[in-house]
């Protein structure tokens, strides 16, 4: 059966409202019957232009974006930017057939394409349904759309959670992955975390005063000001009218230390408090303490850095410490403890609780908290973390007072986003910032430096003669993808230096090692891609299957994928 046909079949489903008999994906169905009901013509593309006016928010993203592109030259995609309202910002497309292709369909900037203007689409159901999506070829409700494929999530302020844009990625609808979702966030947590670099001095304050409500009860929480309003989901189910409560914090509140009031005529009751400074209200924090918070909180943005842009990796860490816990995270073996010993904090390692006993472990980690390093914090169990929470909350404010120093940084093995409730509440203690570690397959050119400096260490004379890698050996060692990290390649420093031949080919690395390497260099896609895989295996266990179904690929492919990127 022709293509066309099963479309027109479908939509003929969808006028009829035979709705369940669609068979595609239900978000893409439920957007489907959204644009009908918008009167959307599937055959007709219409765009409606909209005049551009420069924000922080376009002026904080494009230039994230513009470095990530650099990265992406090759993969024949498209990345483009847009406000609340699906006008394209900014856009930029890898080669000039993509390009032309997309000035044939009018995705410029200056359109908008909104759901209710042009049908299901990436940019505009991200948007409608304030989550990332994939729409691929047919998926689009306008026909004129079904040779692209767009994965696009939208982006959120990191403090109030409101929706500024969509950031999309579109290629040919042939070249459609369904890995490519992995890339699109990590360009959204990052654009983000710049978001909240570029915050001002007012905003971060109030946001501190939310993470600090937050943290004292499971409550709902609205922290606000008269530009502000910043809340959690039980804080945005109060419906709190935004204006209204700041003319009472300046009014009947001015001055409450803790006083209860309905939140409205059919509201529960909330208990207030104002801010102040100078004697003049500057916030007020709304708590209702019989709700429960639900999980959309602000989550934990994080700023990807890569050791070889500016002063580096430790230059960043360096400038955070003190003016708040900073949090590193990343895969094990990135190397985050080296870095913070590097700059001369005193290693105090959670996975040592179990043997050296909590109450001893805290004594340490008080006395050290002018410049300490908590790591492997993942492994602490809910009264660990909570003895440890209240521990800081105690430094902070004493180091707030004046009363002392305090340099405290903590490292965590994964994402902090699957972290437990109680682990959470922990990490609450540090800022919303965290530093990604990046992976060493991700730094491949900084292998040969890195093995070096690790020989270095090994060596007791460096004046002796040591084994030279051809240049067949280190692209080798470039294209490996060292699921051990730093780790795995302190192992391979320890075998090169127990060598006795002068040179060492790609041959003569060990088996295991030329195995597990893919014959080419994997793009920045395909490294993205190879990413999504190990994470996927990791969260299933290794079952191949359950991680299949999981990335929405076959399970031919993913053993296709696994033995093309070396997994």
């Amino acid at each position: 059966m022709v293509i066309s046909d099963v479309i027109d079949r479908e939509r003929e489903r969808l006028l009829a409202g035979e709705v369940e008999r669609i068979p595609r994906r239900r978000e893409i169905v439920e957007s489907w019957r959204r644009s009908r009901l918008s009167g959307v013509d599937p055959d007709q593309l219409e765009l409606p232009q909209a005049r551009l006016e420069e924000t922080r928010f376009s002026r904080t993203a494009t230039p994230v974006l513009e470095a990530a592109a650099d990265a992406l030259v090759g993969a024949d995609t498209s990345l483009m930017l847009t406000g609340p309202t699906g006008t394209v910002l900014w856009r930029w497309t890898d080669t000039d057939g993509l390009r032309r292709r997309l000035d044939r369909r009018s995705v410029v900037v200056g359109t908008q394409w909104a759901e209710e203007h042009v049908g299901t689409n990436g940019i505009g159901t991200a948007l409608e349904t304030a989550r990332p999506v994939v729409v691929t070829g047919a998926d689009h409700y306008a026909g004129a759309l079904h040779g692209f494929s767009c994965a696009a999530a939208p982006v959120r302020h990191p403090m109030t959670r409101r929706v500024l844009g969509a950031l999309n990625m579109t290629c040919r609808a042939e070249d459609a992955n369904p890995l490519v979702r992995p890339t699109l966030l990590k360009l959204v947590r990052e654009i983000e975390a710049e978001l909240y670099g570029t915050s001002s001095a007012r905003e971060r304050e109030l946001f501190r005063h939310y993470l600090s409500a937050r943290r004292r009860s499971s409550a709902a929480v609205v922290v606000l000001d008269g530009d502000i309003l910043i809340a959690n989901r039980a804080g945005a189910r109060l419906e709190l009218d935004h204006r209204a409560w700041w003319a009472r914090a300046q009014d009947e509140l001015a001055g409450a230390t803790e006083v209860t009031v309905p939140a409205g005529p059919d509201g529960p009751e909330v208990r207030c408090r104002t801010l102040a400074s100078a004697g003049r209200t500057v916030g007020l924090i709304v708590t209702v303490p019989e709700a429960a918070e639900g999980p959309g909180a602000p989550a934990r943005t994080a700023v990807a850095v890569s050791p070889a842009s500016g002063d580096g990796l430790a230059g960043t860490v360096r400038r955070r410490l003190g003016t708040e816990p900073l949090l590193l995270h990343g895969e094990p073996g990135t190397g985050k403890t080296t870095l913070l010993t590097g700059l001369g904090l005193a290693v105090h390692d959670a996975a040592r609780v179990p043997t050296t006993g909590l109450p001893a472990w805290l004594d340490g980690v008080r006395s050290a908290c002018a410049g300490v390093a908590l790591t492997h914090l993942h492994t602490l169990d809910d009264a660990a973390c909570a003895a440890l929470g209240a521990l800081l909350d105690d430094v902070l404010r004493e180091a707030g007072s004046g009363r002392r120093a305090a340099r405290v940084a903590g490292t965590w093995s994964g994402d902090p986003a699957a972290a437990a409730p109680a682990q959470q509440a922990l990490l609450d203690r540090f800022g919303v910032d965290a530093v990604v570690v990046p992976p060493l397959r991700s730094r491949a050119d900084e292998i040969p430096a890195l093995l070096d400096g690790l020989l270095d260490e090994l060596t007791v004379d460096r004046s002796a003669p040591r084994p030279r890698l051809t240049a067949e050996a280190t692209e080798l060692l470039r294209r490996y993808p060292w699921p051990g990290n730093l780790r795995q390649l302190a192992g391979v420093a320890r075998w090169l230096a127990r060598q006795d031949r002068a040179v060492v080919d790609a041959d003569d690395l060990p088996a295991r090692l030329r195995a597990a390497t893919p014959r080419t260099r994997l793009t920045p896609m395909e490294a993205a891609e190879a990413d999504a895989i190990r994470e996927a295996l990791r969260q299933c266990g290794g079952n191949k299957l359950a991680a299949a179904t999981q990335l929405q690929i076959a399970r031919s492919s993913l053993y296709r994928k696994l033995r093309e990127y070396g997994i």
